[in-house]
């Protein structure tokens, strides 16, 4: 629990932290009381912001999953959605990796029908994130396309995109699969009542199946494979349309506003400022600010690599930890730098970036993104 808080304090306020800040959220990943510190600390930062509002979030917002969920509480990734609803009595949580879906509640009064409701909202939850607030119990609009249309079969077979059809299911997953488990909230026993849902078996596939289009358009636009924009997405956030990170990474490309969103948008539209995150949640935005990215590795940043095997070995890196970093991996002289990798064949070139990049992370995410790309050559 105490890892899932310090995320989402991170995800929340780290656009405004100052040095000292810094510290403070530091103090809470190695906090006995990771939840008081929090408390502590958003009140204290209120003081900084043009409104208490934020902190005020903040607090209520811990407060409460911590009142009804205590180490059961959970609070979203880049490959997890989590939403409370029904005073944070019910939550869903969503694993775009595994493709397993958890809808539980702790409502002792009427737990099968607020299970009922909350298996409704999850299957029912439309795709666009801008129209859900993650980060309270605020019920949800059910229109549009439902983000796990196609990617869940109900009992008889059938996708689920009505009311009628969510409903029937929920009735069979109540009925048929409903399981208990206890755990221990103020050191008294609770009850929490929930029900599993798997996706289908190309989870994965259709989800990005979704993202086609846009994929081709900029792929096209900026010369970007299809494969590698496609690769980026699934390691980056499993086709997750509402993921975002402790680094306050947004959307599907999990695009950085102050650092990569700021840098595209200037190159873009010559505006020195960050996208939103409203923006940046739009798949169109995401994609197309996530492609440019690359395109501006390719062409600007890194364009002096000679050989394109080499190339994208560090654009990949570059897309992770910043095309600075790369460069340091082989010269703090960016001449220098660019004068060694074009010394290297690719193969050995790789096995430097594996070897002597400056995080585990990087050298973890370059494996991981060629590996998926061969996930889509044929997409």
């Amino acid at each position: 629990m105490k890892k899932k808080i310090f995320a989402l304090f991170i995800v929340v306020v780290l656009s405004g932290c100052s040095a000292t800040d810094v510290q403070n959220i530091i103090q809470i990943a190695t906090s006995k009381d990771p939840t008081s510190t929090l408390s502590k600390i958003a009140t204290q930062k209120a003081t900084s912001y043009s409104s208490k509002e934020i902190a005020n979030i903040i607090n209520k917002f811990l407060k409460a999953i911590e009142k009804e969920w205590g180490k059961e509480s959970k609070t979203p990734s880049p490959k997890e959605y989590v939403k409370y609803t029904q005073n944070y009595k019910s939550m869903t949580y969503v694993n775009f990796d595994t493709g397993e879906i958890l809808v539980q509640t702790v409502d002792e009064q009427n737990p099968k029908e607020s299970l009922k409701n909350a298996i409704i909202t999850t299957l029912l939850t439309p795709e666009d994130p801008r129209s859900i607030d993650m980060y309270s119990d605020a019920s949800i609009k059910l229109s549009g396309t439902p983000y796990l249309y196609k990617s869940v079969q109900d009992h008889t077979g059938n996708y689920i995109n009505s009311k009628s059809r969510a409903s029937s299911f929920a009735d069979f997953l109540i009925k048929n699969t409903l399981q208990t488990k206890t755990t221990k909230l103020n050191n008294e026993t609770q009850n929490i009542y929930y029900i599993t849902i798997k996706m289908v078996s190309n989870h994965t596939q259709v989800r990005a199946k979704k993202y086609l289009p846009l994929v081709e358009k900029y792929s096209k636009k900026y010369g970007i494979s299809k494969s590698l924009i496609f690769a980026i997405m699934q390691t980056e956030s499993d086709f997750n349309p509402f993921a975002i990170s402790s680094a306050n990474a947004i959307g599907l490309m999990q695009v950085v506003p102050n650092s990569a969103g700021k840098d595209v948008n200037n190159f873009l539209y010559g505006k020195n400022t960050a996208p939103t995150r409203d923006f940046l949640y739009d798949a169109n935005n995401n994609i197309h600010f996530g492609t440019t990215y690359l395109h501006m590795l390719q062409n600007k940043y890194l364009s002096n690599i000679n050989n394109p095997i080499s190339k994208e070995y560090c654009i990949i890196a570059g897309y992770n930890t910043g095309a600075g970093n790369v460069l340091k991996t082989f010269s703090s002289n960016k001449t220098k730098a660019f004068d060694e990798i074009n010394r290297l064949d690719a193969n050995t070139l790789y096995k430097k970036l594996k070897k002597d990049l400056p995080y585990d992370e990087t050298r973890r995410y370059l494996d991981k993104v060629l590996h998926n790309k061969k996930n889509f050559v044929n997409m």
